[in-house]
């Protein structure tokens, strides 16, 4: 009987430990995507209402911040309340379908407020056009093609994707960034050259398709050697590393 009721209590205190091991793991993890994406905490429990994984959370996050998207609460609890493929998902934020080997991809442009798509269109076509700048986005199945000119600050932006292949370009006085990922294949070329200083970044290999779990994970290693170097006060600019760490996901709502 006495060894019965030892049994017993081993069994509840494992469980109990695994339990709240469990929560401050998930504790830890919605503190880490609170301050990675830059998210106050009470909209952060908004989120967390819905069954969805912290992985796809993260990711959702990443495309909306990448994209420079601003997340509304309608377009969140779709994402939240149907299936989606990231591949679509992607492109349909003008964004490449797949990571690199190593790291996620993290676009250099500036934020600006640029011409999007109406969330859960399949097709849209729109243009403006002024004395100095012209913008127009035109997506179909299987095509998406964005076209930035700002003639007075020499600025130009295209994004093509057609037949399995991404093509992103932007150029202004102080930098050069181009992407190109055959979706297929996952092959890709990337090159960025900061014009004021010369420095150039060129990278080319076989990447990997949108994985959740590794970006979620990736998130987490970047923003922790982030905070390393902040509190060993070695903190680098950003600007000339390859992963440049900059999320601040916009939230309307």
């Amino acid at each position: 009987m006495k060894k019965s009721i030892l049994f017993i209590i081993i069994t509840l205190t494992i469980i109990l430990s695994i339990s709240g091991t469990i929560s401050a793991s998930l504790d830890l993890d919605l503190d880490f995507i609170s301050r990675v994406f830059n998210i106050e905490k009470e909209k952060l429990d908004y989120f967390t209402q819905f069954e969805i994984p912290k992985e796809d959370l993260s990711t959702i996050f990443y495309l909306y911040s990448n994209g420079d998207r601003t997340l509304s609460r309608n377009q969140f609890e779709y994402l939240a309340n149907n299936q989606y493929n990231w591949r679509e998902l992607s492109i349909y934020f003008g964004l490449p379908p797949i990571m690199f080997e190593d790291e996620i991809i993290k676009l250099r442009r500036p934020h600006r407020n640029r011409m999007q798509v109406p969330f859960d269109k399949k097709r849209f076509k729109n243009s403006c056009q002024t004395k100095n700048i012209e913008e127009k986005i035109n997506m179909s199945p299987g095509k998406y093609e964005y076209y930035y000119k700002n003639k007075a600050n020499d600025i130009e932006e295209k994004i093509e994707v057609k037949q399995n292949k991404y093509e992103y370009y932007y150029k202004s006085n102080n930098m050069k960034e181009k992407l190109t990922a055959h979706m297929k294949t996952n092959k890709y070329e990337y090159y960025y050259k900061n014009i004021k200083t010369g420095k150039e970044i060129k990278k080319e290999g076989r990447g990997n398709p949108i994985d959740p779990k590794m970006i979620h994970e990736n998130l987490r290693v970047k923003y922790e050697e982030k905070e390393d170097m902040e509190e060993n006060e070695t903190k680098q600019e950003n600007n000339d590393s390859l992963f440049s760490f900059d999320f601040n996901i916009k939230i309307n709502f």
